[in-house]
């Protein structure tokens, strides 16, 4: 009886400090203007395009395994400092379980951009010696990668923003480790990705959020929450 109160208890407090958070995010940045934060797609965030800070995302995203992996094992944000080893951004890992709703709150470190994956796909081929000189992968890899955009309603700070789309111009390099997220082989693969995401410059420090809530053709629903602590 007393565990069944305690998760009760939990659950209450749950429900008051979420929405309390929301609350207070309105008025402590009330005055900001979201959207002159975001990066554009012709923008080069440090000297990098959006194209080459997405092949990095996923690059991070995949380096993790199983068990300690931000994308799918991150229930409610312990795992956001996993691998974050970038001098100028800090990645947000989003959420790659079909139909699932996520909240998480994070510490994001002062004067870092963010990388946000509002709704993103990638697609890998093995990397061979027939693949690389006889297959033309990347046309491959587009057919499996044809997921389309059906809804899309993306928020920073209680303020709607538009993520911007990105699609890879060129294959590039995954390494999965092993007990991956993904169930493949462990090594060297060629991959290519496209979808939308959000950089943003260097939030003023304080509390800010991040929703997100997106479905593709393919019925992947993502809906995502941030509570973050800029500090």
């Amino acid at each position: 009886m007393l565990i069944h109160n305690l998760k009760n208890l939990n659950l209450i407090s749950l429900s008051i400090v979420f929405p309390l958070f929301l609350f207070l995010t309105q008025f402590v940045n009330a005055s900001i203007n979201v959207s002159s934060y975001i990066f554009s797609l012709e923008s080069k965030p440090y000297g990098l395009t959006l194209e080459e800070w997405a092949t990095k995302w996923w690059q991070w995203a995949y380096s993790q395994p199983k068990g300690s992996n931000p994308l799918v094992d991150d229930i409610g944000g312990n795992l956001c400092k996993t691998g974050q080893d970038n001098e100028k951004v800090w990645y947000l890992a989003g959420s790659l379980v079909k139909n699932s709703e996520v909240k998480r709150s994070c510490t994001v470190p002062l004067n870092k951009a963010i990388l946000f994956p509002v709704i993103v796909a990638e697609c890998s081929i093995k990397s061979n010696w027939w693949n690389n000189l006889f297959v033309n992968s990347m046309e491959k890899l587009w057919k499996v990668c044809d997921a389309k955009i059906v809804k899309l309603n993306t928020k920073v700070d209680n303020h709607s923003v538009n993520p911007i789309y990105v699609k890879s111009s060129k294959m590039f390099e995954l390494v999965f480790p092993h007990n991956n997220v993904k169930n493949t082989e462990a090594g060297k693969t060629q991959s290519v990705n496209k979808g939308y995401w959000l950089m943003i410059e260097p939030l003023p420090e304080g509390i800010h959020n991040i929703t997100s809530f997106a479905v593709d053709s393919h019925n992947f629903r993502s809906n995502v929450t941030y509570y973050l602590t800029v500090k």
